[in-house]
């Protein structure tokens, strides 16, 4: 719905406290002209006569003091919602973030705790799940998700890759045949991640020193679309686990000592790339634009 005398208010407002053209005209740096051409136009929007003038006298009518009393009112409510939104987007207000569960929890923790200390009037309710989100639909201002091309209508900022490599619990290694080849990796058991998108059991392997390159489609004895949970099952001596480094490094000292990885000497290509994402729009909240660069410095410090 098009308000059509809208842009006429700051005139009318200017003209009913000054109660002179003239001083309005120097109050809004314009001519005396202009602000009668303007009284005339939006008199004639309104189908109202607002100012009876002569040239000794200047006064409101009925009509013209009522609608002067509503939009004082509706310019007072705009300027106080103007001033709230420019305290929200400096220091406060409420940031969702949806992140993947597998990777998030892990990946995260430490630097949304390091965002809060460091931004305390900014309240995070973070998500963590497997399905990709429509921000926009359900409200989230920002996310982490594993990607090739960041989706249409979204900004995307690289954060890493994921590099795995094949880990084992010493007592599994222990009481199962040496694995000296990524070939003798399919007479193991295997912890597999899967969820509804994709499944990660086909895996190159890459020697470091012969650049031999070794195909393999691992079969699993387990599968789980949480890492966390890969983990405890490789623990456990369930078996081998393509995980990246980061999923074990909350592991406390005595368990991270029993996990071996059980081919030192051959490396996977990067999979996955991590993107931070939130919805294109021309002016981003302040808040959101802190979180975004805050947690791309703290990734450019690890890699």
């Amino acid at each position: 719905m098009e308000i059509k005398w809208l842009s006429y208010v700051p005139i009318y407002l200017a003209l009913c406290e000054e109660k002179s053209i003239a001083k309005a005209a120097v109050k809004l740096n314009c001519s005396s002209a202009h602000i009668s051409r303007q009284l005339r136009q939006l008199e004639a929007l309104l189908d109202t006569q607002l100012i009876q003038r002569t040239t000794r006298q200047f006064n409101l009518t009925y009509d013209g003091l009522a609608f002067y009393k509503q939009v004082k009112a509706l310019f007072a409510h705009a300027e106080s919602i103007n001033k709230q939104l420019h305290v929200t987007n400096s220091v406060s207000g409420k940031l969702r973030i949806a992140a993947s569960a597998s990777f998030g929890s892990t990946l995260l923790s430490e630097h949304l705790a390091d965002f809060n200390l460091c931004h305390p009037n900014i309240e995070l309710e973070v998500a963590f799940t497997e399905t990709p989100l429509d921000l926009i639909d359900q409200g989230f201002d920002v996310a982490f998700y594993f990607t090739e091309t960041p989706p249409d209508g979204y900004v995307g900022h690289y954060i890493r890759h994921l590099q795995c490599k094949p880990f084992a619990h010493s007592s599994y290694i222990a009481r199962n045949p040496a694995i000296t080849h990524p070939l003798d990796l399919i007479e193991h058991q295997h912890i597999i991640y899967r969820n509804s998108e994709f499944t990660l059991d086909k895996w190159c392997f890459i020697n470091q020193t012969t650049q031999e390159k070794t195909n393999i489609i691992l079969k699993p004895s387990m599968s789980f679309s949480l890492v966390t949970v890969m983990t405890e099952a490789m623990i456990k001596g369930c078996g081998i686990a393509m995980l990246d480094e980061m999923a074990l490094s909350h592991l406390d000292s005595d368990k991270r000592t029993h996990i071996i990885n059980i081919l030192p000497d051959w490396f996977t290509p990067n999979r996955l790339p991590l993107y931070i994402l939130y919805p294109k729009r021309k002016h981003l909240a302040q808040r959101t634009s802190l979180f975004v660069n805050f947690i791309r410095q703290q990734f450019e410090k690890i890699n």
